[in-house]
């Protein structure tokens, strides 16, 4: 716990120091601007057309990269830059639990059912990428990133900083599992006639982590806090479970 904090406090110092830098493209005063203002504009756009492939986080994204082009700033320089919003990443992750409280009472009805899904959705989702990885020659390095795909970023850091792969990779293996999950994931449990928030959530939070409980949030209360259940236990499971299961 001692350094958890002591880490937290020296990415603290860090960002501070890096705000207090010459003013330039990079600076993270022009990097949390060109962020803000690309998600802004993701959401006027995805709340004016609807279309769930131009889910904010696909839309901003996409108009980040493209400020950064502009800007010719390498990613690097980028992951710097957005030192506080990853300071803040974490504390926003436990924020999502505030539905879970609020609908407590109904996930408590729905336990057993729930832990039988988690135990079957937490192996199975990285376990399919990992075998599709294995028949197509992937690296260590990629399986290890692949293994962290379904649990939120700052679990993903700390599992691929554990098991010595790459960050950087699991980020990235993890922003596309969450996009896809929630861009896919209501439209495939629709025409599977899953019409339940509650399994719906559930299944957006074991698939999509934290972007696929920020859409199921847009679909009710109710399916957002199953999502947040999921996501969080499964990111439990797979912190204790999966460092045993690579370092044997």
């Amino acid at each position: 716990m001692w350094t958890e904090w002591q880490r937290w406090l020296a990415q603290l110092h860090q960002v501070a120091s890096d705000f207090l830098a010459p003013l330039g493209p990079a600076h993270p005063l022009v990097i949390l601007a060109l962020n803000l203002i690309c998600f802004w504009v993701g959401v006027k756009i995805y709340r004016r057309l609807g279309n769930p492939l131009l889910h904010p986080v696909v839309g901003a994204s996409l108009l980040v990269f493209a400020g950064l082009v502009l800007l010719s700033v390498d990613f690097a320089s980028y992951q710097r830059g957005s030192g506080l919003l990853n300071l803040l990443l974490g504390p926003a992750v436990v924020a999502l639990a505030i539905p879970l409280k609020q609908n407590l009472a109904v996930v408590r009805k729905v336990g057993w059912p729930l832990m039988l899904g988690l135990m079957v959705g937490a192996v199975l989702a990285p376990l399919v990428a990992v075998v599709i990885a294995l028949l197509l020659g992937g690296s260590k390095t990629v399986l290890i990133a692949l293994t962290t795909k379904s649990v939120t970023t700052p679990v993903a850091l700390a599992l691929a900083q554990e098991m010595h792969g790459i960050q950087s990779l699991a980020a990235g293996v993890v922003a596309f599992t969450g996009i896809v999950g929630a861009v896919c994931g209501p439209g495939l449990l629709r025409w599977l006639k899953i019409t339940d928030e509650r399994v719906v959530g559930f299944s957006m939070g074991i698939n999509a982590h934290a972007i696929g409980t920020v859409r199921a949030l847009e679909i009710s209360a109710l399916c957002g806090a199953f999502s947040a259940l999921a996501m969080g236990l499964c990111g439990a499971l797979t912190a204790l479970l999966l460092p045993l299961f690579v370092t044997t």
